[in-house]
C-alpha cells in the first residue's frame, strides 16, 4: 500500500501553523484537536517543520516553561521530515526508524497533501493481516471440504 491509498482510507485533514504562532497556542490547538503533532507551513502552504507533543516537552525542558510565549519556530523540527505519496507502508515504517520520527508530511511538488503517524502505519498492517489470516483460513476451510 501507498501513501496516497493510506491517506485516501484516513483522510487528508491538515492541521498546521505560522511559524510565528505562540508555543502555548500551539499546545493549546494538540490539546482541543486530540492530535500529536501540527505542521509549521508558510503563506503558500508549504511546509516549513513540524512540531509534535515530544518537540513541545523537550523544548520546555531545554529552555524553560518561559518558551511558551516563543514562537512554535524554536520547538519545530526543520526541514520536516517527508515522504512521497508514491512511498509503500515499508519505505516510510523505515524512514521513521531512521529518523527517529513518528510523524511524516506527504509532499507532492512541494505541496503538502497529508499527513501520516506511526499509528495510521500499523492500523494499515493489522488491517493487512487480519485480511491474511481470513483469507488462509477460508482456503484451509475450502481444501479440507475437498479432502
Amino acid at each position: 500500500m501507498r501513501m496516497k491509498d493510506v491517506l485516501a482510507q484516513k483522510g487528508q485533514r491538515i492541521f498546521s501553523v505560522w511559524p510565528s504562532r505562540l508555543l502555548k497556542d500551539v499546545i493549546a490547538t494538540l490539546d482541543a484537536q486530540n492530535i500529536a503533532s501540527l505542521i509549521v507551513a508558510d503563506p503558500q502552504g508549504k511546509p516549513m517543520g513540524i512540531v509534535t507533543d515530544r518537540d513541545v516537552i523537550h523544548t520546555i525542558a531545554r529552555r524553560g516553561i518561559e518558551c511558551l510565549d516563543e514562537p512554535v519556530s524554536v520547538a519545530m523540527k526543520s526541514p520536516a521530515p517527508v515522504c512521497s505519496p508514491d512511498d509503500t507502508v515499508s519505505d516510510v515504517l523505515r524512514t521513521m526508524t531512521d529518523k527517529r520520527v513518528r510523524h511524516l508530511i506527504v509532499v507532492e511538488d512541494g505541496q503538502m497533501m497529508g499527513l501520516v503517524s506511526i499509528g495510521d502505519l500499523v492500523k494499515v498492517r493489522l488491517d493487512d493481516a487480519e485480511i491474511e489470516g481470513r483469507v488462509l483460513r477460508e482456503r484451509a476451510l475450502s481444501q479440507m471440504a475437498f479432502e
